[in-house]
């Protein structure tokens, strides 16, 4: 039993593993790169104060650090599959080129690590070819690089397409933290300037790239709205466009900060904050891309414009139940291995049903608290609105995971083997802890600021981490369906936090006030796509 939950682990788990790795990898490459372009570009030319220059030179180091342990630990993890799972020797994998490019970078994200440790000026300039080669290392390890046709051409958009996102979202965390503590309004005015002009270029190169890697991957209209591949860069998409109409509005803000640097500049940092966590969580849709076949690879099964239609077309909620007896029969975790990594989950038409009176109840939920949110500013007994999300988090955990605890016959231990099961638990712990701090907000019963971030950041991380949840199926196109209904509430759960978060943080109140209807109206909307959610 033991062994096979362990293997069960390392295979059915290593895709969502291996997603989050690179995930992680591709957000501390874009910090690593970020934090070395902004010292080069803004920071120095500016000549802001040395002591500045000495924490934006740790941060960087630290990213660089952290980018070199991940790395590490992705080769290790991958060699171990394979060499445990494909009979590869040590020597076979050695020469592989995942883990050639993987040393590569490891090698030279500790080196720009060891450079950012000193205080000398001469190795912040030799940490630039470094930085780009741990670049050049992350692109070698690409669809790109896998490709036999049109390579070369791939690689250099890849290569935009790193640049920009680095360039970019990499290096906006350092100049919040440069603004943090800045006293010379002068000053700040030149290095924002610059990082702004460094921004636009770097967005100009990042649409590139993702418009001439699209053409390639994608390939057709069908493959755009027909393949899981495509459902997830429009998610990108959208992002990128929300994203740019955040930087848009810094741009101008830069632009009037000679008349009055003070207000504009806390403004400034505010905006940034919610572009900052949207551009990480396109990064992590990236990185979930890069576990997918590109569109143009999946010529059959893709999704037609009826079928998807007839699925989206509403119907009445399903909201009874099938009784438990009723499902399949509960495999042993050895045949749940086999069938879930060859032939995917099988189920019949109670446990479709069973998912569905779920996902409407879950929509019925979901739908009340977003109702009540937008009540809760002139009704006092709507404030307690996040409680609902109390029962929800019961619900996900009782009947989510039929197979498993506490209805199922698999123990509670046994259940965390299984990926989704995972991501439902933690689901709800996320769940019950944001109703419990946001019902104490909400009524007052705690005044702490701190206290009220917990509701966007949990919010808008569980829309993130949603992006990596997949459900697969013996049927490739009921798969992709229900990553087409998923997608959007992942997308509506992350613009929910981060507009929560901007009505809390924003100076003014007349933009305070805009956001503190998105966010409501936003759980509204996932309250609707769950009331549509069908299986068959």
């Amino acid at each position: 039993m033991i062994q096979w939950l362990i293997l069960f682990w390392l295979l059915k788990d290593f895709d969502l593993f291996s997603v989050m790795l690179r995930a992680a990898s591709l957000a501390l490459e874009a910090l690593t790169v970020g934090g070395v372009a902004f010292l080069l570009v803004a920071a120095v030319p500016s000549q802001i104060a040395s002591e500045a220059i000495r924490r934006l030179r740790t941060l960087t180091s630290w990213a660089a650090l952290a980018l070199t342990v991940v790395q590490i630990l992705a080769v290790a993890v991958s060699s171990a599959i394979l060499i445990g799972g494909s009979g590869f020797s040590f020597s076979d994998v050695v020469t592989a080129d995942f883990f050639l490019w993987g040393t590569l970078l490891s090698v030279s994200a500790f080196t720009v690590f060891l450079l950012m440790r000193t205080s000398w000026r001469r190795t912040l300039f030799m940490s630039a070819p470094f930085a780009v080669l741990v670049m050049l290392s992350s692109m070698g390890m690409s669809h790109a690089a896998s490709r036999l046709d049109h390579r070369a051409i791939l690689l250099l958009l890849t290569g935009f397409h790193h640049i920009g996102s680095a360039a970019w979202i990499g290096a906006m965390p350092f100049l919040l933290i440069a603004l943090r503590r800045e006293e010379d309004l002068a000053a700040a005015r030149r290095y924002t300037s610059r990082f702004s002009a460094m921004a636009v270029c770097s967005v100009s190169l990042l649409l590139l790239g993702g418009i001439g890697m699209s053409l390639f991957y994608v390939g057709s209209w069908q493959g755009l709205y027909g393949t899981t591949y495509g459902v997830m860069l429009l998610a990108k998409v959208y992002l990128f466009l929300v994203v740019v109409g955040m930087g848009a509005g810094n741009f101008f803000l830069v632009r009037r900060m000679e008349h009055s640097p003070a207000p504009l500049l806390m403004r400034l940092r505010r905006f940034s904050e919610a572009e900052i966590g949207l551009g990480f969580t396109a990064i992590l849709v990236a990185a979930s891309l890069t576990s997918q076949p590109p569109a143009v690879d999946l010529v059959h099964d893709r999704l037609t414009t009826h079928e998807i239609i007839e699925r989206m077309r509403w119907e009445r909620p399903r909201l009874t139940s099938p009784p438990f007896e009723a499902l399949a029969p509960v495999t042993t975790l050895k045949v749940a291995l086999q069938q879930t990594l060859y032939v995917g989950w099988q189920n019949d038409a109670n446990d479709r049903a069973w998912s569905e009176y779920n996902h409407h109840w879950a929509g019925l939920i979901v739908l009340a608290a977003g109702s009540l949110a937008l009540l809760a500013r002139r009704f006092k007994w709507a404030q307690s609105w996040p409680l609902l999300f109390i029962g929800l988090a019961v619900f996900i955990v009782l009947r989510a995971d039929s197979e498993n605890w506490p209805l199922g016959p698999r123990s509670f231990w046994a259940s965390f083997a299984a990926p989704d099961v995972l991501e439902h638990r933690i689901y709800a712990l996320l769940i019950t802890a944001f109703a419990i701090f946001e019902w104490a907000v909400e009524t007052g019963r705690l005044k702490s600021q701190s206290a009220s971030y917990v509701f966007p950041l949990l919010c808008a991380a569980g829309g993130a981490l949603m992006m990596t949840h997949s459900h697969p199926q013996a049927n490739l196109k009921d798969s992709m369906l229900i990553e087409m209904s998923h997608t959007p509430i992942a997308l509506l759960g992350v613009t929910a936090g981060w507009s929560r978060w901007m009505e809390l943080r924003l100076p003014q109140e007349q933009d305070s006030k805009i956001m503190s209807y998105v966010w409501p109206v936003c759980l509204m909307l996932v309250g609707i796509v769950l009331l549509d959610y069908r299986e068959a």
